[in-house]
């Protein structure tokens, strides 16, 4: 069975990139979420078993704190992809117990070997 996936980018394009990655690889994408309110609802109706998290989000939220509602509520974990992966953000991260952090940009394998980590 391959893991569901939700994607939490606000850029489109990128998002969109990562679900032809993933798909390709035989992942399973259940959503795209630009902003926090957005993956929670999506992650409630089709429970993913991973979550591709950037750390800036659309409408002021952020990846962290959606990350740490994800994992809480839903024991939902998060793979962070994102250009802002500074020891300070990392350290507020930690405790959403993240699978890892993939610097943007990010190479395919690279992505992909974290996934496989969580599978």
């Amino acid at each position: 069975m391959s893991l569901r996936v939700l994607i939490v980018e606000d850029e489109l394009i990128l998002a969109m990139d990562l679900e032809d990655v993933l798909t390709d690889a035989g992942y399973e994408v259940v959503g795209l979420a630009a902003d926090m309110h957005q993956a929670l609802r999506l992650a409630e109706a089709k429970r993913p078993d991973v979550a591709i998290m950037d750390v800036n989000l659309a409408r002021g939220t952020n990846g962290v704190e959606t990350a740490r509602r994800l994992r809480e509520h839903l024991d939902v974990p998060s793979l962070f992809v994102s250009g802002n992966l500074d020891p300070k953000t990392r350290a507020r991260a930690a405790d959403c117990r993240p699978l890892g952090f993939v610097p943007k940009p990010f190479s395919h394998n690279d992505l992909l070997a974290h996934l496989e980590l969580a599978g």
